[in-house]
């Protein structure tokens, strides 16, 4: 989650943790030359408080929430300039017209999600899901439909993707899997409670996982290295459609894919297109059922 939707929803914080939200706001950028001293000054509190402020948000102080907070600014400076990711259209528009906003909305999601990335992680995630006998995909429930079409994928190239909604099963697979399997785990908060229960077994464990999760600072993106991030420009309620967050993950898990096709590509195509060849001669057969039979 971004630190200003954070800072936005502050049902938990004090009346002087809303005065230093609402400094934090307004002076954006300008936090740059700002010591935790001048801060505390400004919103009339103790520096102490400004650092366990910063520790509630999940940092140790406030210069790695400094850190963070300047790197956000940047991020959401860059990209998405002709539409906003939550509302990308209006209710007056013709369709003609929402046809257009949502095509730049997915180029700009592509983009986007594609400058989040680094080379090293994209291809240790590809790597663990090549090694692995079986492939156990872990969401909130948001992604079931694009976890389906990843498995589809997978399925006609021999690798294994299991799928489940139910979380003491994916529980009792992470107490028993081996450890050279692969978890993907996927929270756009990084704090979903579920998927945590079933990472802190992963990481006790020391399974192969991949995390796929918002940009910026959460739990989930810190217990794991192999992290890659979804286009974080969406507010996880109050948005028309989770457009940009189910592209991003769908353009994440296709990258993965298509790194493991090209670790061999020739045969994996050859193994595809086998199966495919198979699968339609039993389909338009007559008695499908009965031909193999004695």
């Amino acid at each position: 989650m971004l630190i200003q939707e954070k800072l936005k929803h502050r049902e938990t914080f004090s009346n002087v943790e809303n005065v230093i939200a609402d400094y934090i706001l307004e002076r954006g950028s300008a936090l740059k030359n700002e010591s935790a001293r001048h801060i505390a000054t400004a919103v009339f509190a103790a520096p102490s408080s400004i650092v366990r402020f910063c520790q509630k948000l999940g940092y140790s102080g406030y210069a790695q929430f400094q850190k963070d907070w300047l790197k956000e600014l940047d991020y959401l400076s860059s990209h998405f300039q002709n539409v906003d990711a939550n509302r990308p259209f209006e209710p007056e528009d013709p369709i003609c017209v929402v046809a257009n906003k949502l095509s730049t909305l997915y180029q700009e999601t592509i983009a986007d999600t594609l400058s989040l990335q680094h080379a090293e992680q994209l291809a240790q995630a590809v790597r663990y899901c090549n090694q692995a006998n079986v492939i156990y995909f872990c969401s909130a429930g948001a992604q079931s439909g694009i976890a389906a079409a990843f498995e589809d994928k997978m399925a006609k190239i021999g690798k294994t993707v299991l799928l489940t909604d139910r979380n003491d099963v994916l529980f009792h697979h992470a107490c028993n899997c081996d450890p050279n399997d692969c978890f993907i785990l996927f929270s756009y908060s990084g704090e979903t409670p579920n998927i945590l229960r079933v990472a802190q077994k992963l990481k006790k464990r020391k399974v192969h996982t991949v995390v796929i999760t918002s940009f910026g600072n959460n739990t989930l993106a810190n217990w794991f290295p192999c992290r890659l991030f979804v286009s974080t420009r969406e507010r996880l309620v109050s948005n028309l459609g989770s457009f940009s967050t189910h592209l991003s993950a769908l353009f994440l898990l296709d990258l993965i894919y298509a790194g493991i096709m090209n670790q061999d590509f020739e045969y994996l195509y050859h193994v595809k297109q086998k199966n495919s060849q198979e699968f339609e001669q039993f389909r338009h057969s007559e008695n499908p059922i009965l031909q193999d039979l004695p």
